[in-house]
């Protein structure tokens, strides 16, 4: 078994060095083999990246009596169809509750109706942290709602089968525009208008490169928001990175198209981060064996506006205080007085209370862990699960990640058994794949990675991502 107490190699004098038969294959469908097009539309689609997959089961969304005014607000601008500006884009900082607002968002529209497509973004997330399936998708979606979309869209995948290595623009007509032109000579206006028509794009940030990023918004433009004949409203969710914030401040090309909320300046989200901690807390209380935690007067108001002022506004430093808390293993009452001891002395920083939370989860679970494995290093182990993209284009598995280590079968299980209020694990396999299954870490906040990421963040945690490569392929 390998060590991995210090940088050391276990492909000792390697050369030319290949893996093989590592990949993923994440397009497990059941396919109509009389229908082609169809078919190799969708082993180019990324299902992961839907607002309804199996693999972001139970997604972050906002409480039901929470987020009402901007929930409100996006509502009523995608039912507004007389609105001239047919593109929202909602820029936010890490962790102030985009992903949760576009999924809850997401589900009203499903009910009603009008959802035609979601692509959910995700940086850890090989088939779905490019732009190369956000079209396919979207086509995938649109035909799924409407037969005469689903034949126009395969029939041009027939007719071009390299169409899926052609530029944005060129799949945006191909696949989208042109079928509903021929879709608007079939059906009257009315009904052509009946047509869900709410496009979501979330976690825009998260696409792998800058470049492709201000592709997908010029394509948005010139292909859709530039045509009056077509129904969508698109709703893009991201952080104010480059390729949007150009876009969109005064001398961009989508100032004056865009309907531009900026979330965390434009809404103070304390009061419902109150009101989610404060239920969430109580019904942790409530299901918990400790009386102390089914006491009324827990947790108390003092206890609530601590987290509220150390969240500042954060969504994600509350999601991840309920999380830890709810951990079934001690007290939510210990818990809870643990995460208020963690109040930091600086808050002018503005991660400060998060990177605090980060900070004291992972050193309690390194503590922990390496006190039953003294031969191992648990930072440096969970950088390498956590980047799993070693080479261009593969995802390695936990099981891979195993074997390559000499690590026993479950070694994963154990190393995250004191994260799991940070990190899960997702089986990739398709619904009818056989056995074993096919895990690897989700990390459930970006926010967490930029944190690992970061020396300035991380500080002594940090583990330069040079000493993983040094592990794995030295």
């Amino acid at each position: 078994m390998l060590s991995v107490g210090a940088p050391s190699s276990f492909f000792t004098n390697a050369s030319n060095f290949v893996i093989k038969d590592l990949q993923i294959n994440a397009h497990q469908h059941e396919f109509n083999s009389n229908d082609p097009g169809w078919e190799r539309l969708l082993q180019n689609t990324a299902p992961n990246a839907l607002h309804d997959s199996e693999y972001r089961f139970d997604p972050p969304k906002c409480d039901e009596d929470t987020r009402v005014e901007v929930t409100g607000e996006l509502m009523g601008w995608i039912q507004d169809r007389e609105s001239p500006q047919r593109l929202l884009c909602m820029t936010g900082a890490a962790g102030s509750g985009k992903s949760a607002l576009q999924q809850t968002v997401a589900e009203k529209c499903s009910r009603l109706d009008i959802l035609a497509s979601t692509f959910f973004f995700s940086s850890i997330d090989p088939t779905r942290n490019t732009v190369s399936a956000v079209i396919p998708t979207i086509a995938y979606q649109l035909g799924s709602n409407n037969h005469t979309l689903r034949e126009a869209i395969s029939a041009a995948v027939t007719k071009d089968p390299l169409i899926f290595k052609k530029s944005l623009r060129t799949q945006m007509h191909r696949l989208i525009i042109s079928p509903f032109q021929v879709l608007s000579k079939t059906i009257s206006k009315p009904e052509l208008t009946a047509v869900p028509y709410a496009i979501f794009i979330d976690g825009l940030d998260e696409c792998s490169d800058e470049q492709h990023q201000a592709e997908l918004l010029a394509t948005i433009d010139e292909c859709l928001l530039q045509n009056d004949t077509l129904p969508f409203r698109v709703f893009i969710a991201s952080r104010p990175e480059w390729a949007i914030r150009s876009a969109l401040e005064d001398t961009g090309y989508l100032h004056l198209k865009a309907y531009h909320i900026q979330l965390s300046d434009q809404y103070d989200a304390s009061g419902d981060i109150r009101r989610s901690l404060s239920r969430r807390l109580y019904d942790i209380g409530r299901r918990s064996g400790d009386p102390r935690a089914q006491s009324p007067s827990w947790p108390s108001e003092e206890d609530i506006e601590t987290l509220v002022v150390n969240a500042s506004g954060q969504y994600i430093y509350a999601a991840t205080v309920i999380k830890f808390v709810s951990e079934r293993r001690s007290s939510p009452v210990d818990r809870l007085h643990t995460v208020l001891t963690w109040t930091p002395k600086d808050r002018t920083q503005p991660f400060a209370a998060l990177d605090l939370l980060y900070t004291n989860i992972v050193s309690a679970a390194k503590a922990a862990y390496e006190a039953a494995h003294p031969d191992r290093n648990f930072l440096l182990l969970l950088r390498v699960y956590q980047d799993h993209n070693w080479t261009i284009g593969r995802l390695f598995d936990t099981a891979a990640v195993n074997q390559l280590l000499g690590l026993e079968d479950n070694a994963h299980q154990w190393l995250i058994s004191d994260l799991r209020s940070l990190v899960t694990t997702v089986d990739l396999r398709g619904e009818a794949a056989p056995s074993p299954p096919v895990e690897y870490l989700n990390f459930y906040h970006k926010s967490f990675i930029d944190f690992l990421a970061s020396a300035t963040r991380s500080k002594s945690l940090f583990v330069p991502e040079s000493r993983v490569f040094d592990i794995l392929f030295s």
